[in-house]
């Protein structure tokens, strides 16, 4: 099997972490090879071994020869795992909890399908939250270090608990400004003259209102539509998600650099990961089942109560729990290329 690490920027000296696939259902200790980057490796299968399909990530070291590595297990909540053990409430890594189109699957009462269809900027701004970002989509809680293989970050800041907070406030002061400040001139739709009957002054009235009303409602939707590529791409990143469509637009570029490049400096990428076309894509054509598909993401819903009335849009929610296993050995950013 071929193995490819997504967005990262390896160097010799440092681990690269690499997704495997189980080929088969294998006991502990069983080992296999596995190609990265043209180098062959021996994997040893983790204590408690693995089911097929299974996914877990292995520490690469580039050597001249072929070196034993000790593999982890990834905390998967996925058919594969499911009875194996793990924890029912973890978050996948690898694949999407389930199917863009699955935005009904709780029913359409449920509050995240709800919010999605009524009210985009709650769950975005919930879902930012879970995610530790900004309302300007910065990922404040970690910064990668890559000096230590089983937590590759470290806390910076807790801007993150006022991004709800500073989302609907953007959203208030917006619908205050188009419909007190600049409203949008209407007319009569039953008199196709009624704009020919205004003076001069009234037409000069509804050219600069209808101007400033159309530029702030095409400049909120471009700051949600930026928010919500943002997020999908940082959530693909730090659950090991790889691209699976649209993979054609690259035009033989590398898909693991996204359309941003790694995202390191590139102020289009305020999440400093990077951006596919694949999140570009699902964020402009189907923005409702996109939202809906992050919020069943981190979280289950099976096991957790959701909630429109918070910051994180689910009860009893825990600071670290979209991180949870990230920073005991799930390493950011690599997946599996299948």
């Amino acid at each position: 099997m071929t193995v490819k690490d997504y967005g990262s920027s390896s160097q010799s000296t440092q681990p690269t972490n690499v997704q495997v696939i189980a080929p088969a259902t294998l006991n502990a200790g069983y080992t296999f090879d596995a190609v990265y980057e043209g180098n062959t490796f021996t994997v040893t299968v983790p204590d408690g071994g693995v089911v097929k399909g299974q996914r877990f990530i292995v520490p690469f070291i580039p050597t001249a020869e072929a070196t034993i590595m000790e593999a982890s297990l990834l905390p998967l909540n996925s058919p594969n795992t499911r009875g194996n053990g793990m924890g029912e409430d973890s978050i996948p890594t690898g694949v999407w909890r389930d199917a863009l189109c699955d935005c009904c699957k709780f029913g359409p009462c449920h509050p995240s399908f709800l919010t999605a269809c009524l009210c985009k900027p709650i769950i975005i701004a919930q879902l930012l939250t879970r995610m530790k970002m900004t309302w300007l989509a910065q990922r404040t809680r970690f910064r990668n270090t890559n000096t230590n293989l089983s937590d590759s970050r470290t806390e910076i800041d807790q801007r993150w608990k006022n991004t709800f907070r500073n989302i609907i406030l953007v959203s208030v002061i917006f619908c205050v400004l188009v419909m007190v400040v600049v409203p949008a001139p209407q007319l009569d739709p039953t008199d196709p003259n009624a704009y020919d009957e205004l003076s001069d002054a009234e037409k000069k009235a509804y050219f600069i209102n209808s101007s400033i009303n159309s530029s702030l409602s095409a400049l909120l939707g471009f700051y949600f539509f930026y928010l919500m590529v943002q997020l999908r791409a940082t959530l693909r990143h730090v659950y090991s998600i790889p691209e699976e469509k649209c993979l054609f637009l690259y035009c033989g570029g590398n898909p693991s650099d996204g359309i941003c490049g790694s995202g390191d400096g590139n102020r289009l990428c305020s999440a400093g990961v990077p951006v596919g076309v694949e999140d570009v894509c699902c964020v402009l054509f189907c923005p409702l089942c996109t939202t809906s598909q992050m919020a069943r993401h981190t979280v289950d819903y099976e096991y957790r109560s959701a909630t429109c009335c918070n910051s994180v849009g689910v009860t009893k929610y825990m600071d670290d729990e979209a991180y949870e296993g990230i920073e005991n050995g799930v390493g950011e950013g690599s997946v599996l290329v299948v």
